[in-house]
């Protein structure tokens, strides 16, 4: 086929506005109840999407409700059959979607660790999408949870649920105010660095916060800046033994302020620069153990169509982060980012993501890591209702204070199908490992698993 037959893309690209990922909760389509019905999902595209392997996992090792984060519309990975997009339910000023995903299946390794131990699972996702029906203004909130219910590892059974909201204000022809607000209770994997080799259950945690920015457009420049908080607290672990850990010295405060210029280059290309900086504070550690901190990074980089088939946000810059506690080790270094799209033809879509990160350890005696990931997602739609989706990820966990290294790898497949405006079915194989060199903090393991489910959408 033609590789012309492409859309155009929807809007140009200014390279500027960005909330932060807390408040990105996407457009809220439309439902025709106010009440969810259901069972059974991974979710079909434009009802619930997978991300590749940036999917939330929710629970054996299967991502469910995401949608795919690609710039243009009408391509392969967000294509929709015609006649099959919802309709929305108008209360007042508001559009709604509300849906339930679940989706059943087998998890080869419960407890990611080598001595793998199998079991069956059920996932189920509530999910509302409101949004606020003004051409000035944007107002999208998304209020989801997930049950997790295991057949014979009671220990696994898990609640996660939140609200995550964003809004753009127009204040006149050139400014605009933004504010993202988030409040979640989540779980961690099991092979997440807060793990415990030895933890009777997943490590959960609460996350409370917001950003406000705004944003000038002055012809061909775009200048924004903003604030933000966000304050992280996790609950006590059980261990096997009996006993209870106390994860208190993972509890950050943190204040955080950026500003970004961007500068329009040909309407569909920009160019920017950017400044972060932020203060964390351990508000319940004890004193050997707290992480204060200050942190900061710049960088620059380009957003946009670098030719009529790839899109692009690649930047680079260079990033800091010093401790008050002189055991843990401060870092400087390089940092990047690369998030790049090629509608190789109508039917397929390549989308590839490459970062370095430095987030927080959930070790007592490792204050930060290092992470670096690589994800590539191959979609591929022979028609408009099937969907067939291949997403691989490699990644590198270096932990600063201490010796340990962990390299991870996963593959995963799935199969979508939509049936109606209101039915997708959905399948799923996923495998993964993790080798570990050094003192062994976390598990090495492999695990194996496969799902089916549905979604349904009133």
């Amino acid at each position: 086929m033609a590789m012309t037959a492409c859309p155009a893309s929807s809007k140009r690209i200014d390279g500027t506005w960005r909330p932060g990922a807390s408040g990105v909760v996407g457009h809220a389509v439309a439902g025709r109840w106010g009440w969810w019905i259901g069972s059974a999902s991974l979710a079909m595209g434009g009802v619930a999407m997978p991300v590749g392997l940036h999917a939330q996992s929710l629970g054996a090792g299967w991502a469910l409700d995401g949608t795919p984060s690609l710039d243009r519309p009408g391509v392969a990975g967000n294509r929709i059959e015609p006649g099959f997009e919802t309709t929305p339910l108008q209360v007042g000023p508001f559009r709604l979607e509300p849906r339930i995903s679940a989706i059943g299946g087998y998890d080869g390794n419960v407890f990611n660790e080598p001595d793998a131990r199998r079991d069956a699972a059920l996932v189920v996702a509530p999910r509302l999408d409101v949004a606020l029906d003004d051409p000035r203004h944007r107002v999208n909130v998304v209020l989801s949870g997930r049950l997790r219910r295991f057949a014979r590892t009671g220990t696994e059974n898990s609640d996660a649920y939140g609200a995550r909201g964003n809004g753009r204000f127009a204040l006149g022809p050139n400014v605009q105010f933004g504010v993202t607000l988030e409040a979640t209770r989540q779980i961690e994997p099991r092979s997440s660095s807060g793990a415990a080799t030895n933890a009777r259950e997943p490590v959960s945690y609460h996350r409370l916060g917001g950003e406000a920015a705004l944003q000038f457009d002055l012809g061909r420049l775009r200048v924004s800046g903003g604030a933000g908080v966000r304050r992280v607290s996790y609950n006590d672990l059980d261990l096997r033994e009996g006993d209870t850990r106390d994860q208190s010295f993972r509890d950050t405060r943190a204040l955080s302020a950026d500003l970004r210029i961007a500068y329009d280059l040909s309407g569909f290309l920009s160019a920017f620069v950017q400044a972060r900086g932020d203060t964390r504070h351990s508000f319940r550690a004890a004193p050997n153990q707290a992480r204060d901190s200050r942190g900061g990074a710049i960088t620059a980089g380009i957003k946009g169509e670098i030719a009529p088939l790839v899109s692009v946000e690649a930047s680079a810059g260079y990033q800091v982060r010093d401790y008050d506690n002189p055991d843990f080790r401060d870092f400087q270094g390089v940092g990047f980012k690369l998030e790049g799209e090629w509608y190789a033809t109508p039917l397929l879509t390549l989308q590839l993501r490459a970062e370095r990160r430095f987030r927080n350890s959930g070790n007592r005696d490792v204050a930060g890591i290092l992470e670096d990931t690589l994800t590539a997602t191959v979609f591929y739609d022979p028609t408009r209702r099937l969907r067939l989706s291949l997403a691989g990820e490699v990644a590198r966990d270096n932990y600063r204070d201490v010796s340990t290294r962990a390299r991870r790898v996963r593959a995963d497949v799935q199969i979508q199908y939509r049936i109606n405006r209101h039915v997708a079915l959905a399948g799923q194989v996923y495998w993964r490992d993790q080798h570990v060199s050094g003192a062994p903090l976390v598990n090495a393991f492999t695990a194996f698993g496969a799902g089916l489910g549905l979604t349904i959408t009133p």
